[in-house]
């Protein structure tokens, strides 16, 4: 669908006119990127690279390095682990922007302004890819020294309170194959390193709707973080409160959790969850 048309006549002398003259040059490899896009929404499941590769003409080893790159820039997603794909969270982040529709960013932002107002933290919104979680949108709360980061920089994929929403989202297949391969970075001296005790975690943050860290990703720091669903309970983002320890004892750490899972929530049904 991506492809212009061939053989145009000519509308002065009925001739047809030259490939060079009618189509534009394309490149290799976007053509090819859009073609697999193409054939992965067109699909009612999730498709591996075998499939995509009979279905696209293309080698095994050409269709494995699209989807890697894709997979990593979170275009595309393996939601079972199983390294079968579907189009992923940040090609319907880039979509939502389109003319007509509304940007992912400016649904969130006035959950974002509540909660940094509520809780005088800072609040963020960030996109979740292969291995990492890049920040869409924050809101400063009103402490003099709160955390901040620049828009459109990426923080680890399990990173204290948002690596352990983002995982509650998962179904129990991609949790056990993704933990069965050893992926438990530690960030502090109080990162949990134990698969059974972050697995126990991750069924907390599940029954609650949101997920706390206290000194896991970064020392001295606390947070609170709930995953965004989209249609058919895809998970489209991540949204999170963080905030230095002096400002959050645990009484308000647990209270702002309650007001994240309230706010993924309310997006969520905004998207279509």
């Amino acid at each position: 669908m991506f492809r212009p048309e061939n053989g145009l006549a000519s509308p002065g002398n009925g001739v047809a006119e030259s490939d060079e003259q009618e189509r534009p040059a394309l490149v290799p490899a976007v053509d090819k990127a859009f073609r697999l896009l193409t054939a992965l929404g067109e699909s009612s499941e999730p498709l591996g690279v075998s499939q995509l590769s009979r279905t696209l003409g293309l080698g095994k080893s050409t269709v494995h390095g699209l989807v890697t790159t894709l997979e990593s820039l979170g275009i595309i997603e393996s939601p079972s682990g199983a390294k079968r794909y579907r189009l992923g969270p940040g090609l319907f982040s880039l979509a939502s922007r389109s003319a007509g529709q509304r940007d992912l960013r400016d649904i969130a932002r006035p959950a974002l302004e509540r909660l940094a107002a509520a809780t005088e933290q800072t609040s963020f919104l960030g996109v979740p890819a292969a291995d990492h979680v890049t920040i869409l949108d924050l809101v400063h709360g009103r402490p003099t020294m709160s955390i901040s980061a620049p828009i459109g920089s990426a923080i680890p994929l399990l990173a204290g309170a948002v690596g352990k929403a983002i995982v509650s989202a998962w179904d129990e297949q991609r949790r056990a194959e993704f933990f069965g391969e050893g992926r438990l970075p530690a960030f502090t001296a109080n990162t949990i390193r134990d698969v059974p005790q972050y697995m126990e975690a991750i069924r907390a943050a599940s029954h609650d709707g949101a997920a706390t860290d206290i000194d896991e990703y970064v020392d001295g720091m606390r947070a609170a973080a709930a995953p965004i669903f989209g249609p058919d309970r895809q998970l489209l983002a991540v949204i999170w409160v963080a905030g230095f320890s002096r400002h959050v004892d645990r009484d308000r750490l647990a209270e702002m959790a309650t007001e994240v899972a309230r706010e993924a929530a309310d997006i969520s049904r905004l998207l279509g969850a």
